[in-house]
């Protein structure tokens, strides 16, 4: 991509398009507008009412430099820094999970169980960037949330987007494994989205997540269920009677993560709901009264 023309705002996404179909970048019209958006601060549909606008040199430098991070892989999430879950525009780094849509099921679910609820207590194991526990206080008025992750990087950033969203009065960050943050305490609903992908699976993850995302945030174990074995053994301790569970599972978990909650004896109900895709994505357990 020559800086030595000037470049019209239509031509540069016409030819970086191209360029990221020729390196196999999945979306790549796509890809190129919302980079070409951050860089210019605008919306992505205010493109296409500036095709003809012409860019300085300074502009063009720095497009080519989000072009490059992303022919690395880099997510461009984490090129522009930040990312989108439900009403919330959050700040990402390297070192958190970039929030996914299918998430957002079981935020949907949490603020059902919740509904009903005076003023609620919510935790949030492996918190990352606080997506869960932020969506949590800002679509429930009422909701105490509190976070926890193992890596103190990641608990910096959820840290950050409280505030960024006006949240910090509502929510705490601590850092520690799991439950141990909180001991002696108990919560009307605990969700988590914890690592669930096998070991040996992350060799064969898309490079974006392969080589860039957290791989502390990734790890399951062996068979992906280390996490799982961890919370669905102790979470009732920290329940108030009547309160729930909600687990996200990757694909294939959801009768697995059933059965060890099953077996804990603590649980009068244990279900299953299914994502967009009709894949089943969140366990939810109901704490016996």
């Amino acid at each position: 991509m020559s800086t030595s023309r000037r470049w019209k705002l239509l031509e540069i996404l016409e030819e970086t398009s191209r360029f990221f179909i020729d390196k196999d970048i999945p979306d790549a019209r796509l890809q190129a507008e919302l980079l070409l958006a951050d860089l210019l601060c605008l919306k992505r549909l205010d493109l296409y009412l500036q095709f003809d606008r012409p860019l300085h040199d300074e502009e063009v430098d720095r497009y080519r430099s989000y072009v490059r991070q992303r022919l690395k892989r880099v997510p461009l999430q984490y090129i522009v820094g930040t990312a989108a879950f439900r009403h919330l525009e959050l700040s990402v780094t390297s070192d958190v999970l970039i929030p996914r849509p299918e998430t957002e099921i079981l935020v949907d679910i949490a603020l059902e169980k919740l509904a009903d609820v005076s003023g609620p207590h919510c935790l949030d194991l492996c918190c990352g960037s606080g997506a869960i526990g932020l969506s949590l206080a800002y679509e429930n008025a009422e909701a105490i949330v509190t976070g926890s992750d193992l890596s103190q990087d990641a608990v910096a950033v959820s840290s950050a987007n409280a505030r960024k969203c006006a949240l910090e009065e509502r929510v705490e960050w601590l850092c520690g494994d799991l439950f141990t943050t909180v001991v002696d305490r108990q919560f009307h609903l605990i969700s988590c989205n914890p690592p669930y992908i096998c070991h040996a699976d992350i060799a064969t993850l898309e490079p974006e997540v392969r080589d860039h995302e957290p791989h502390l945030a990734l790890d399951g174990g062996e068979d992906g269920l280390a996490f799982y074995r961890q919370i669905c053994s102790a979470a009732s301790d920290f329940l108030f009677p009547g309160g729930h569970l909600l687990l996200e599972v990757g694909e294939g978990q959801a009768d697995q993560v059933r059965a060890l909650l099953q077996q804990t004896g603590a649980y009068g109900s244990v279900d299953v709901s299914v994502d967009l895709n009709d894949i089943p994505r969140v366990v939810v357990a109901e704490k016996n009264s």
